[in-house]
């Protein structure tokens, strides 16, 4: 799924028409529908693009290829993106995009806690949306792997399944994730009645045969679109619900049947997801049937929140040291500014309680005239960890 999608208004890019159809559905189509649910107190996705046009991000940033080339282009940027990795580079970054913004005359926007939460949001979750497919690879894709034997995509193929060119017009990765997993046991009793042999496959794969799958844009889809994350509250719920929890860990710890699903790094997008799922289907189900499990079924919104679930553990990192938060407030020269009878005030009582309230406060230093020797005092992602930690411990908020 195109992170372009996400971002309303996007002023000079190419928007592909079903991109186009999914931002405009986001304004006429019935709430209950688009996206899935109602979303919640949490960060916000879909609010975070929002406010990463209306500040100006995007003059400047482009995701994917699409907006300014000022600054690099937010979707390439390797390494880790958690909670405090992204607050570590905002900060680290401040002097630079000062520069840029006095170059061109541009205004220093602020930032509340909560925009910077959404913001912040949006900006880790770039990696769960994927990129177009290649059309061309996915026809290949459809043939060599013998889809086609049971498939139809627009006339080509068999009958024995449902034709996918029909099923593609209301479908996500998502979505796709959720039948591949819910079919899995009648597709390879058909496979193996048939003399097929079980194909697997890799995200970008996926990608591409989705592309196929789609071809030309039909319309405004008349399913939701499941296209935001979901919410990990409820994946948790999932994952103890639909018994995953037997055999799997999601970051806790203990020993398991199966892998980690939330180690780090494990599953770039939603579709390395699905076909893992697809390619140790087989296992899978072979380790449920020796258990007496039955197979869980999967709505689409549950395969988003038990995803989303499996993503949040990477998203703020490390926990905070409050000591070591204390000793970098001192060291940092923060002191300079926000001792308790200094102008900016003591930091402890500016309601800096929350990892969001400290990522505004630090962009709100945007434009700031800082008495630090000309030196800018560079932070790592745990730094930031530690002086939350340490604010929110003299707040009493932990």
């Amino acid at each position: 799924m195109a992170c372009s999608r996400l971002i309303p208004g996007m002023r000079g890019a190419a928007l592909a028409p079903r991109a186009l159809l999914l931002v405009m559905a986001e304004v006429f189509a019935p709430p209950p529908a688009w996206p899935q649910g109602e979303r919640g107190p949490a960060q916000s996705v879909e609010a975070g693009s929002r406010v990463f046009f209306a500040k100006g991000c995007f003059n400047c940033h482009s995701v994917h290829g699409r907006g300014g080339t000022v600054g690099p282009d937010l979707a390439l940027i390797p390494g880790r993106r958690s909670f405090y990795h992204l607050a570590a580079a905002l900060w680290n970054h401040l002097p630079q995009m000062q520069r840029e913004m006095s170059q061109r005359g541009v205004q220093p926007p602020r930032l509340t806690p909560r925009e910077a939460a959404d913001l912040t949001a949006f900006l880790f979750w770039l990696d769960y949306f994927d990129e177009p497919g290649d059309t061309v690879r996915g026809a290949r894709l459809f043939r060599s792997r013998q889809c086609m034997i049971c498939h139809q995509v627009r006339g080509l193929g068999g009958v024995v399944g449902p034709d996918l060119s029909i099923l593609a017009g209301s479908r996500t990765p998502i979505m796709i994730a959720a039948g591949m997993w819910n079919h899995a046991p009648d597709m390879t009793a058909a496979m193996q009645a048939r003399g097929i042999r079980r194909p697997s496959f890799t995200g970008p794969e996926l990608r591409d045969l989705l592309a196929y799958m789609e071809g030309p844009s039909s319309g405004v889809p008349s399913e939701p679109m499941y296209v935001m994350p979901g919410q990990a509250s409820r994946g948790r719920q999932v994952f103890e619900g639909k018994s995953c929890i037997r055999c799997h860990g999601a970051s806790e710890g203990g020993r398991r049947r199966g892998p980690d699903l939330g180690a780090e790094g494990r599953y770039a997008s939603v579709l390395d997801f699905a076909a893992a799922m697809w390619n140790k289907g087989p296992r899978m189900l072979e380790a449920m049937r020796e258990l007496g499990a039955e197979v869980p079924q999967l709505r689409p919104d549950e395969m988003a929140d038990l995803v989303a679930y499996l993503y949040a553990g990477r998203y703020f990192g490390d926990a905070g040291d409050a000591a070591r938060g204390e000793e970098l407030v001192r060291t940092r020269g923060c002191q300079q500014c926000h001792g308790a009878r200094m102008p900016a005030g003591d930091l402890a009582a500016r309601g800096l309680d929350s990892p969001a309230a400290i990522v505004a406060a630090l962009w709100n230093h945007l434009g700031a005239s800082l008495p630090l020797g000309g030196r800018w005092p560079t932070l790592r992602a745990q730094d930031v960890a530690d002086v939350a930690a340490y604010f929110q411990a003299v707040r009493g908020t932990q």
